[in-house]
């Protein structure tokens, strides 16, 4: 029953959210990060340590302002995520510039597939959207805990996409990508040492998915990276960059890593800190997270 009331209040709090011009929810961002730091203040303490870790010439005030910037970019991507479930009309969407498309056109007159893989920032949900408009795909998709978020989660991306595919269904993703599809995945995850491959990542080794690899190399699909960008006038930008090279699993994973690092780096407070992405590490090596 709880599970039931928490998940209607959300969805209607989502549906008035999409109704707000985006000058109000632009401002209300600023605040709603505030509260946002506060009510989660173990994830902020992720977030600081994430920051302190990827720049360690950062002083305490430069970590804490762009943790700031991050949770104020976090408070405003639930607006972004309204309008991208629960607007039905693409022309009230934001505009967005798209760079990069030859590279799926060529991918589809060569007649493969492509694993259109994008790093997990605050803008993803409605760059999501955006790229569906131009480019149909299959997205893949984190089943969540509860049933009527996951409703209205599923019937909201359902709207923009071909279908959706759990994650847990990786026969499924195999099987589009050989008919030629284009799937859409974040894959910048740490899924542990059994599932990853360790990479440099901000000049630290990092566990990395290594299905990405493996997925290309059992349907011969191109790997296509996507960079998304919120600019500053309320419009986005997303960057479709070249297929990523063939090779073994950790040079295509080296180059992975390294196109999303030099994205995060151009625009820090759009990444997701809020994840333990350095939760495994190499033998021997201090728990980033333990204090």
């Amino acid at each position: 029953m709880l599970e039931r009331i928490t998940g209607q209040i959300v969805l209607l709090w989502m549906q008035l959210s999409a109704r707000l011009p985006q000058p109000l929810a632009q401002t209300l961002s600023r605040p709603g990060g505030a509260v946002l730091q506060a009510v989660m203040r173990r994830r902020a303490a992720v977030v600081t340590a994430n920051l302190r870790h990827c720049f360690p010439h950062w002083s305490a005030s430069e970590v804490a302002q762009w943790r700031r910037r991050m949770f104020r970019a976090l408070a405003y991507s639930f607006y972004e995520i309204a309008l991208s479930w629960c607007r039905r009309d693409s022309t009230t969407l934001p505009a967005c510039q798209i760079n990069g498309l030859q590279h799926v056109h060529q991918a589809q007159a060569d007649q493969r597939g492509i694993l259109l893989v994008c790093g997990h920032y605050t803008t993803m949900e409605i760059t999501g959207r955006l790229i569906a408009e131009q480019v149909p795909l299959h997205a893949v998709y984190r089943p969540l805990r509860n049933r009527v978020l996951e409703r209205f989660q599923n019937r909201g991306r359902g709207r923009y996409t071909k279908g959706l595919i759990s994650k847990r269904e990786p026969g499924r993703i195999l099987r589009e990508l050989k008919r030629g599809g284009v799937v859409w995945m974040a894959p910048d995850q740490d899924f542990g040492p059994a599932r990853s491959q360790f990479v440099d990542f901000f000049g630290r080794p990092t566990a990395t998915l290594s299905a990405v690899w493996r997925l290309a190399q059992a349907s011969n699909a191109v790997v296509l990276t996507m960079q998304p960008q919120r600019l500053g006038d309320g419009c986005y930008r997303i960057d479709i960059e070249p297929p990523l090279p063939a090779g073994d699993a950790a040079s295509m994973l080296q180059n992975m890593n390294q196109r999303l690092e030099a994205q995060v780096r151009r625009q820090p407070d759009q990444y997701w800190w809020l994840h333990r992405r350095f939760k495994t590490r190499p033998q021997g090596v201090t728990d980033l997270y333990s204090s």
